[in-house]
């Protein structure tokens, strides 16, 4: 009884359990995990990568609906608007003018150079698009009192003549776009008293003064006066207590002044998109507590007034992007708890907070500089721009199958290639001492390169579909900063060492006569133990210096900061001093003693023929500068292009780290080892030979099988084959090394 009591007890606490938990869960199905958004009617949850791709991935495809994608935040009432639009069918049309066409009440006419006079009297709507009109004269629409919309677009009006529009009480709609129109003066606009939509942009206008307006009482007055020519003090906007819109792009405004918009209290929406302001007066938008859209993008405002957004706490929609703003701190938009939709691009924003913009749960719509910003300060916006920095994207460290491939396909051959190496020169008895350390130390650091990858390539397979919730944690973290400055080492101290042994033997074979005594083996390593010193100096440099803020190496996934896609990112200055610094110099020396030598050499046989041996030893030469060159010479003009503000494809940095910057880790064990004749040699007496003597045996195990199948008595493969081998060994030992030079450690060092 004890036992069952106990087991019943048991079996209703873990039941209690479970309920419990299911309960929980299906409790807080509507929460969904930071990063990914709550479909409709379900509780699916999708990740910010899903949500306006092009592909429906929600259960009713809400996720690409054009609510939830489209940025339509900010000012549309004009559209929602109840119009009186006149009569549309009693219209006398019985006299209609030439090249003219009516539709219900409305005219269309084509080929004039002024306003017909014989339409009818009754008509609602003109349409003179795209005619030869130069001028309105006073009486020119004094015959039609009915129109409510009047188009003279693209023609070339250059002047208004004062009251043109005196009858024309019921016009809410007047298109003057595209015109050569040069100001607007009191009088031109006399009569318009329920003016809503004004379209005056792509003209040629200096001065716009709208005091014909004055306390206008139009429901909604929307004003396009954009690439114009006015600035600050050629545009006079008196009191508009009903203005909701106006639009000031491409004009050449140099600041926003206290007063400008101090009479238009109702505005909504306003757009200075494009021009030349510098200054923001701090109560610029004192007046304006309805606004909910402002665009102050393409400008140059370097300093935004700590308080300049403090009226304005109904607003939506701001854009300040591509302004050249030194610092832009996230008081400055405390105010705005309303903010649905925020452009801030090409600004810099590497010192704030870790997800600074949570505290705006209304944000549905961002749009930074950089891809990293969205994930680190932005991780719970539904619709972050932009979705990809070419090298990673919302989904994937490494966005692109192809990069993926190439990383495990290169560290790998890098790895192997270099642990041959050093396979290689650790178990020769017979090696020059001397080149043997240079070239066990030019693998190991290439053998950092491989690492270095094969790191990548775990961590983008632990972060793959999953990248966007971890992105910011692993680019802040530790072991990205210390994998970027393994992967720096590794660079760098190749960079020495190929200098360093480029000179060495400069010195040795160029100029053999010239009493220069031969390094030593304790030389050369204390020469490597300095080299190794000061990789490891560079590397950890800017680890030190930007510990506090965001770090050197933590700048992009790959960990490693080129500075090609943002060439003044933090630490710029320092990138530049390695790339176009130490690497450059490295690549100029290498360059130089390799041809150096290889003219030394050609002038010494010059006046015999050029051996198998030397026509081998030239290809070396060459390929070692070739894929110095290869290496080095796109980063360095990359680096160049990018500071001279060249656009440079952000997707290029994932290529040059995965393809060109191992070049020289993977293709130095071939240059500086495999293709010597000693190590062929050996390869050829070892793994060969080995493999050689598993074929012959297994040949004559076959011819065995096969004479005693047939009870005839033969010669076996065995004995024909063994001596033919042999002799093939003995003539390999006989081969004389590539170059026969007089000086012992000259021929050694070029047999290696």
């Amino acid at each position: 009884m004890k036992y069952k009591h106990i087991v019943i007890v048991g079996a209703s606490l873990i039941t209690t359990l479970c309920l419990l938990s299911g309960l929980m869960y299906y409790l807080n199905q509507d929460k969904c995990p930071i990063g990914t958004f709550l479909c409709l009617n379900s509780t699916m949850c999708m990740p910010q990568r899903s949500w306006c791709n092009g592909v429906p991935d929600c259960p009713h495809s809400d996720d690409e609906s054009t609510e939830n994608c489209f940025d339509m935040h900010g000012n549309w009432d004009w559209f929602m608007k109840e119009r009186d639009w006149g009569n549309s069918e009693n219209c006398d049309t019985f006299d209609t003018p030439a090249e003219c066409i009516y539709h219900a009440c409305r005219a269309t006419c084509t080929n004039y150079t002024d306003v017909p006079k014989n339409l009818s009297p009754n008509v609602t709507a003109i349409f003179l698009t795209d005619n030869s009109l130069t001028h309105l004269s006073r009486n020119a629409l004094s015959r039609y009192p009915e129109i409510r919309l009047l188009y003279l677009d693209n023609n070339d009006i250059v002047k208004l003549e004062k009251e043109v529009f005196h009858h024309q009480s019921k016009l809410f709609w007047l298109i003057l776009t595209n015109n050569s129109i040069s100001e607007i003066l009191p009088g031109h606009l006399t009569g318009l008293n329920k003016l809503e939509t004004l379209l005056l942009d792509q003209n040629k206008i200096v001065t716009a003064d709208f005091s014909d307006l004055e306390d206008s009482t139009a429901a909604y007055l929307i004003r396009n006066l954009s690439k114009n020519m006015l600035t600050t003090s050629a545009l006079k906007l008196p009191r508009l207590p009903v203005l909701t819109e106006i639009i000031l792009d491409g004009n050449h405004f140099e600041a926003i002044t206290e007063d400008l918009f101090a009479g238009c209290p109702a505005l909504k929406s306003l757009s200075m998109e494009d021009n030349s302001v510098s200054s923001i007066d701090e109560n610029a938008f004192r007046n304006l507590q309805q606004l909910v859209e402002l665009n102050l993008a393409y400008n140059r405002i370097v300093t935004i007034p700590s308080n300049v957004f403090q009226p304005v706490n109904n607003l939506s929609k701001l854009l300040i992007g591509y302004n050249p703003v030194v610092e832009l701190s996230m008081t400055l938009f405390d105010p705005l708890s309303n903010l649905r939709s925020l452009s801030v691009e090409d600004i810099n924003m590497d010192n704030m907070d870790k997800n600074a913009f949570d505290a705006f749960p209304r944000l549905d719509f961002v749009y930074f500089k950089k891809f990293h910003y969205c994930m680190t300060y932005a991780p719970k916006v539904q619709k972050c721009r932009p979705t990809s920095d070419g090298v990673s994207s919302m989904s994937h460290l490494l966005d692109k199958p192809l990069l993926r491939t190439a990383v495990w396909s290169i560290s790998c051959v890098t790895c192997l290639g270099n642990s041959l190496v050093l396979w290689g020169r650790f178990t020769a008895k017979d090696e020059n001492r001397v080149l043997s350390i240079i070239i066990r130390n030019l693998a190991v650091s290439d053998m950092l390169m491989g690492i270095y990858l094969f790191i990548i390539a775990i961590e983008d397979a632990r972060f793959r579909d999953n990248y966007k919730e971890e992105a910011n944690t692993w680019m802040s973290s530790w072991p990205c900063t210390l994998l970027g400055a393994l992967a720096m080492t590794s660079s760098e101290v190749s960079v020495l060492i190929l200098s360093f042994m480029s000179v060495e033997r400069f010195i040795l074979i160029a100029a053999p006569l010239k009493c220069h005594r031969a390094m030593t083996s304790q030389a050369a390593s204390s020469s490597m133990i300095v080299i190794w010193i000061v990789g490891f100096i560079i590397a950890l440099v800017p680890v030190i210096h930007w510990r506090s803020s965001t770090r050197f190496y933590g700048v992009n996934g790959m960990c490693f900061p080129l500075h090609i896609d943002d060439p003044y990112l933090i630490g710029w200055e320092y990138s530049a001093f390695i790339f176009l610094g130490l690497n450059l110099i490295g690549l100029m020396i290498i360059g130089y003693v390799y041809v150096a030598m290889f003219t030394s050499i050609w002038r010494t046989r010059r006046a015999t023929p050029l051996s198998v041996g030397d026509s081998e030893f030239a290809l070396r030469f060459f390929l070692i500068v070739l894929t110095d060159a290869a290496c080095w010479a796109p980063i360095i003009a990359l680096k160049i292009l990018a500071m001279m503000k060249y656009p440079v494809p952000p997707d290029l940095h994932a290529w040059v780290v995965i393809f060109i910057l191992p070049v020289n880790s993977a293709v130095n064990p071939l240059l500086y080892t495999f293709t010597t004749p000693k190590f062929r040699e050996r390869l050829n007496e070892g793994w060969l030979g080995k493999v050689r003597s598993y074929v012959s045996r297994e040949h004559s195990r076959q011819d065995s099988q096969a004479s005693a199948s047939t009870n005839k008595t033969v010669i076996t493969d065995r004995n024909m084959i063994q001596p033919t081998w042999n002799e093939f060994d003995d003539d390999r030992k006989r081969t004389p090394p590539l170059l026969d030079l007089n000086d012992e450690n000259t021929r050694s060092e070029r047999r290696d």
